[in-house]
Formats: C-alpha cells, sequence, structure tokens
C-alpha cells in the first residue's frame, strides 16, 4: 500500500497539536478519522510513528524522520498549487522569508512597501534572525528564500545563493568602557562577549581571527535578539560584534561606542539563499527581485583600506 495525501496530512497535525482532538478540529474531520488515517499509515510503513500517552502524542524515531519528509511534501504541494494559479493570475498566497537584522533596518521597509503596492492580497511572514534559525527552515521548504551572512562550507549543493550586499560590522561596548581604547582582539578575549550563535554566519570570524592566534573567546552570553544584545552592551560591562546598520537604528544609540581595532575587521557579505530542488513562485520570486533591487545602491560599496597611526 502507497502512503496517501490525507495520511501524511492528519500525521502532520498530530505532530504539530500533539493530540488527535486538536488535530481534527485543525483538519476540519473526525476524531475516529484522524486514527484511522494514523493506523493505515503505520501499516503502510510497516512501523509504530506516533506514542500515545497521558501527556499527548510522541513521535518516534521513525516518525521524526517521517516528519522531516512529510513537511517538505505538504510544503511542496501548497508552492505548486500557489505557482500555478499566480501563473494564471491569481494574486494570492504566502510568502515566507528569513532575514538577518541588518537586512530587516537596511532594505525591508522599503521593499515591503513597494511589495503590498504591487500584492495588496498576498501575505508575507518573515522571521529575523542568525542563519542557523533559518537554515533547517528552509530546507524544509518552510521558508521561501533567506537573506542572511554565511560561512563558505554551506552545502552548496542544496542551495543557490546571489550577492545581495556587503556591510560593516562594528565592535561595541557602552561608554566609559574599561577596554574601549583596546587595539587588538586579544586584548580583549578575557572579556564578557554578548553573541548570537555562530556556527555558520558571519560572526564567526571573530572566533577564527582568535584561533589563529591560539586565544579563545569568553562567549558570556548567548542572545538571538540584536534589540536585547544592544541593551546589554549598553548597561553592562559586556562587548559584541554588531552591524553598524543595527546600530543606527537602536534608540540609545548615544550610549555606546566603537572599539577600535589597529585592524579592521572584513565586512560581512549577505547572499540571498534558496533551494535548488524548489523553483520560487511568481509572487516570491518578485520579493526577492525586490530586495535584489533595494540593495543595488550598497551593493558596490568598497570596505575601505586599513589606515595607521603615523
Amino acid at each position: 500500500m502507497s502512503l496517501k495525501l490525507n495520511q501524511l496530512r492528519a500525521f502532520s497535525e498530530v505532530a504539530e497539536w500533539g493530540s488527535i482532538r486538536a488535530a481534527s478540529r485543525s483538519l476540519g474531520i473526525s476524531q475516529p478519522a484522524v486514527t484511522k488515517s494514523l493506523r493505515d499509515l503505520e501499516e503502510s510503513l510497516g512501523t509504530q510513528v506516533v506514542i500515545r500517552g497521558n501527556q499527548g502524542i510522541t513521535l518516534t524515531a521513525a516518525g521524526e524522520q517521517l516528519l522531516s519528509h512529510t513537511t517538505l511534501i505538504l510544503r511542496e504541494l501548497s508552492l505548486a498549487e500557489e505557482s500555478v494559479k499566480q501563473g494564471l493570475g491569481n494574486e494570492y498566497g504566502t510568502v515566507n522569508v528569513g532575514v538577518g537584522a541588518s537586512i530587516a533596518c537596511e532594505l525591508m521597509p522599503e521593499v515591503i512597501s513597494k511589495f503590498r503596492q504591487l500584492y495588496p492580497n498576498v501575505q508575507v511572514k518573515i522571521q529575523e534572525g542568525q542563519l542557523e534559525a533559518h537554515i533547517d527552515q528552509l530546507r524544509q521548504g518552510k521558508m521561501d528564500f533567506v537573506i542572511n551572512t554565511l560561512q563558505s562550507d554551506l552545502e552548496e549543493y542544496e542551495f543557490t545563493k546571489q550577492k545581495v550586499m556587503e556591510l560593516p560590522f562594528k565592535l561595541i561596548a557602552r561608554k566609559d568602557h574599561p577596554k574601549l581604547k583596546a587595539k587588538t582582539l586579544e586584548e580583549l578575549q578575557d572579556c564578557d562577549w554578548v553573541m548570537p550563535t555562530t556556527r555558520s554566519s558571519y560572526l564567526n570570524t571573530v572566533y577564527d581571527i582568535l584561533s589563529q592566534n591560539g586565544a579563545q573567546l569568553k562567549h558570556a552570553i548567548t542572545c538571538e535578539s540584536y534589540l536585547s544584545t544592544l541593551a546589554i552592551i549598553s548597561h553592562t560591562d559586556c562587548i559584541g560584534l554588531v552591524s553598524s546598520t543595527a546600530v543606527e537604528h537602536y534608540a540609545y544609540a548615544q550610549q555606546l561606542e566603537e572599539i577600535r581595532l589597529d585592524t579592521p575587521l572584513p565586512w560581512a557579505t549577505y547572499y540571498l539563499l534558496c533551494r535548488k530542488s524548489s523553483p520560487l513562485t511568481p509572487i516570491a520570486n518578485q520579493l526577492a527581485e525586490l530586495f535584489l533591487y533595494q540593495s543595488r545602491p550598497l551593493f558596490a560599496r568598497v570596505q575601505p583600506e586599513a589606515t595607521s597611526d603615523s
């Protein structure tokens, strides 16, 4: 017996809600119908995919594996339907986008304004954060595209990438911080740093530079929010690496000061990432093009040469 879409939809809803009752309400079908779909699914696979308990429903190891495929299958079907309808002139649908905070500040207001004028009936869902928070959702089809920084070892067989722009980052501390006159990263390695998760983004640059000299960073606080990061830096002895754009848009920027190193940090390059296995819908592609168009005045900016004090 082959797997059926109604089985996968029931399984996906049960996995999301952790309850057959809630899944039945979401799907608009009876609880016995949901239970039957799950039972038929497990019979088709020859293994159990959910565990029913007093605290609700959890997934087995096989269920977890199936869920990642199910999510992608259902999203691809939705995208296929939207793509065909949009190609016929139906300007409805949903676009899901992940962006870094700097993109949210620098490009997004104008882009969204133009997009809403073109497509007032399209829903846009935006998640701000680091690449780590977005890459799995992009892989699973939950996001249409992502604009963020990335390391060069990202799996290129999975994703296409297109350069959007480059932006400078600054080492930031509160005014009157005792380390404001520091000239090297090594002088700052014992400070309390507040940083987001940095496994594959530009912010890993700091770790790479320090590790080349055998030094380690005291990573005291992990914070995924730029606003919270800037607030912490403003009122503590923590320091952090923040884009110049984010600082400019911070309401209390006057409380912060840049630590100017002898060797400036490289600029961050932002890329637009899409899955190779699935083309964007016409409307999602239009939103991506608007981001690229809006970035053109910034695309050609060049990092200034480092100057030494005479």
